[in-house]
């Protein structure tokens, strides 16, 4: 799952076990996962301080939620920053794992 916008290109690395932002090779941010049979848990979001505020954070949690979406697993959002994001976003509220 890729995603471009303004500059910044998101993209999951899988053997890293990450979203990544980056603009002109640059890294950005980070959006950091493990996997569980049939859910994705998704443990931090960090942002460069100089990229803050630019929706970089917004741009790596919606690819990782399309990238959950299309792998048909559940999201456990435990990073704070997912978690928020989804509630303003509730379009993503049915990939949350029921407890």
């Amino acid at each position: 799952m890729t995603a471009a916008v303004s500059g910044v290109e998101v993209v999951e690395v899988p053997e890293s076990s990450r979203y990544e932002a980056r603009e002109g090779g640059r890294l950005l941010g980070v959006l950091t996962y493990h996997r569980k049979p049939g859910s994705i848990v998704f443990d931090h979001t960090g942002v460069e301080p100089e990229a803050r505020g630019r929706g970089i954070g917004a741009m790596l949690c919606a690819a990782a939620l399309a990238g959950a979406a299309a792998d048909g697993v559940h999201v456990v959002p435990q990073c704070s920053f997912v978690r928020n994001w989804v509630q303003e976003h509730p379009e993503y509220l049915p990939l949350l794992e029921r407890a």
